[in-house]
């Protein structure tokens, strides 16, 4: 049975863990986890647990904000169109729909545009621009996208657009001329929040519009689609990124937004919304439409008064997600026959694939190998490829020491796109072998180890830990679902879902409860009932026809002995 190079368990300040308890009436697990990290005051942590609204920083904290605003409010003034151009990721269609309902709520004449991913491409091109202008559009708002997009920024100027760029991605050399960048990555930014999505920006700017405009919506009726995509977006779930998760999170599951609430329903969610139910339902109804379809539909549904319409729009994105996986599936295996070198190196596999699926199949890939992976898909047109990376290792500063070979790269240290030329895939692929050097080994190490944030208490009711780690989420980047150290489990029964998840009910201490391993159907050769093993396990709530039940989510088993601990 394959098991982690190292298991290690955290440490914890006894005294700051002993203070949480009996400050905050905590039991000693969940005292343990916030201590370790770096939560280690009851202040910190009552800010943390009931993370207030009030702690959202001003959107004029950002430089640019002050003009921004002033020229959306003299265009709403003097009746002048504004056009929104928007993304294909649930990231950019909810910052797209955000400023259409804020602005619209206040008179303003405002239409949309969202690029089609392969018709289009990424960002702001001067394509996008033309058909702004064609719209009539005399202030142009790029969401998601623009921060690199010079040759487009200098195409409205010939048009007379003046252009507002609302974005979160790294800016290259060369920063486009407009009229307000808002970008948290901007070294002259201002804002003191660095990794913001871009919908978190376009809040902002909503929200600056709305406090100078006698009419404005309170800004916080807009919070349900803003942690939608700050969730989606795998931004960390710290700092403001937290509140905003956390409060639209929680009023999520009473909507009265048609489309949401209709895409909810086909996503199989109720009222109560984790961060799970966005990352493995919502979000990838909406990226669907997105990779294999258009993303204007998921618009849209979004901007749908009539309940009916919503539903066939939120139907059409479920049945594009379904088709989605068929043909994703597809790649994966494919993809996986590629396999790569046994050196710390970026992985590159290149095939006649869908574009639309290419990002899923690199963080596929990564999970696999352990290994940064850019994805290829090549067709008549060329060849546009999707960068995942691990921990620690900045797939972008990768990619910018072989840029000789790219046509156009950008992204996040975690997340990347690139165009190529096709005849430059193989060399790609021989030039990222040799760049990750000592940084990528270290990161590979470290991605290898499994760190638990503390060892799991028999005599603490699973149900009430359940609920009691619940609080500490949402979960994502940044604050992960707690991983538990489980000593001396038993196996009292099991079963394949699916043929691909294996289901058990183990015995821990005095206490049974389910165990799920998703995808590890093969531990059923060694999980047989009676065996005994470590695990290191994630305790979670599986909500499921009306019933609340504790599971363990199993990361890695060891069946051999006791596991040893560093």
């Amino acid at each position: 049975m394959e098991s982690p190079t190292v298991w290690r368990l955290r440490n914890s300040d006894p005294v700051a863990v002993e203070a949480l308890q009996e400050g905050l009436g905590l039991i000693p697990v969940t005292a343990q986890i916030l201590v370790c990290r770096g939560i280690d005051s009851v202040c910190a942590a009552q800010s943390f647990l009931d993370p207030s609204l009030d702690e959202l920083h001003s959107p004029f904290s950002f430089v640019q904000m002050e003009p921004a605003v002033e020229r959306l409010l003299a265009a709403i003034e003097r009746g002048e169109r504004i056009v929104v151009h928007g993304d294909y990721d649930v990231d950019g269609i909810t910052g797209t729909v955000v400023l259409l309902l804020a602005l619209r709520a206040i008179g303003a004449d405002i239409d949309y545009l969202v690029p089609h991913r392969v018709d289009d491409g990424y960002g702001l091109k001067s394509r996008g621009v033309n058909r702004a202008h064609k719209k009539g559009a005399k202030v142009l708002i790029a969401v998601d996208c623009g921060t690199t997009d010079c040759v487009a920024a200098a195409r409205a100027r010939e048009l007379g657009i003046d252009l507002i760029i609302v974005d979160h991605h790294e800016p290259g050399d060369e920063i486009p001329q407009a009229t307000a960048i808002l970008n948290p990555r901007l070294p002259d930014a201002g804002y003191p929040e660095h990794d913001m999505a871009a919908v978190g920006v376009a809040f902002k700017l909503a929200r600056g519009v709305l406090e100078r405009h006698p009419r404005g919506l309170r800004g916080t009726t807009l919070l349900k689609l803003v942690a939608l995509g700050t969730v989606a977006d795998m931004v960390p779930l710290t700092g403001e990124n937290r509140v905003i998760a956390y409060h639209g999170l929680q009023t999520m599951g009473e909507t009265v937004n048609p489309g949401l609430r209709a895409l909810m329903d086909f996503s199989g969610v109720r009222r109560r919304i984790t961060s799970t139910d966005i990352g493995f339902r919502i979000a990838p109804r909406i990226n669907a439409v997105g990779r294999i379809g258009h993303p204007k539909d998921a618009v849209e549904m979004f901007l749908a008064d009539d309940p009916g319409e919503a539903r066939r729009l939120a139907e059409l994105l479920h049945k594009t997600n379904a088709k989605r996986k068929k043909i994703q599936d597809k790649v994966i295996e494919e993809a996986l026959k590629q396999k790569p070198r046994d050196t710390a190196s970026v992985v590159v596999v290149a095939g006649e694939w869908n574009r639309g699926v290419i990002g899923i199949v690199a963080a596929r890939l990564v999970q696999e190998w352990g290994k940064p992976a850019v994805v290829i898909a090549i067709d008549e047109t060329g060849a546009v490829g999707s960068a995942r990376s691990i921990p620690g290792f900045d797939i972008v500063g990768a990619l910018r020491k072989v840029s000789n070979l790219l046509e156009e790269f950008g992204g996040h240290p975690q997340a990347a796109g690139v165009t190529i030329r096709s005849e430059n895939v193989e060399p790609l692929r021989e030039a990222l072998a040799l760049t990750g050097g000592k940084e990528l080994e270290l990161a590979m190490q470290q991605s290898a180890e499994i760190i638990c944030d503390a060892e799991l208490d028999f005599e603490t009711s699973l149900s009430y830990l359940a609920r009691e780690l619940e609080r500490l989420g949402p979960f994502g980047i940044g604050n992960p679902q707690p991983r538990l150290l489980c000593r001396d489990l038993r196996v009292e029964s099991q079963r394949v879902i699916k043929d691909q998840h294996l289901k058990l009910r183990v015995a821990c201490g005095e206490q049974s409860v389910d165990a799920i391993a998703w995808r590890r159907s093969k531990l059923a050769e060694d999980l047989t009932e009676g065996v005994r093993f470590d695990a290191v396990a994630e305790l979670t709530i599986n909500r499921w026809r009306g019933r609340s039940d504790p599971q363990l989510e199993l990361i890695e088993v060891n069946v051999d002995g006791p596991v040893t601990i560093a």
